[in-house]
């Protein structure tokens, strides 16, 4: 989805600005910084903002349910933030 007309900017790159642990951009100006652009009217910077934050919640939520199974974080990350129910299946899988 769209966040940014002006720019022409995805959730899906804003969510990307978010690093594995957590770390990155928490302003609209600094994830715009990060993607080689600047914001323009300044409409979805509450957007941005709430996006940001949301990402950074689902990586922590994810690397700590991740720490409880023993499971190495990046690997959850890198996929994408799997759902919980993959990862059983996998690990049952695997067993």
């Amino acid at each position: 989805m769209i966040v940014c007309s002006c720019n022409v900017l995805s959730c899906r790159q804003i969510k990307g600005t978010i690093a594995p642990d957590g770390s990155g951009p928490v302003t609209a100006g600094e994830a715009y910084d990060c993607l080689g652009c600047s914001p323009d009217c300044g409409r979805c910077a509450r957007q941005v903002r709430a996006i940001l934050a949301e990402a950074r919640a689902a990586c922590a939520s994810q690397c700590h349910s991740c720490a409880s199974r023993e499971i190495d974080c990046a690997v959850h990350v890198s996929v994408g933030h799997m759902m919980d129910g993959l990862v059983i299946a996998e690990e049952r899988n695997a067993a």
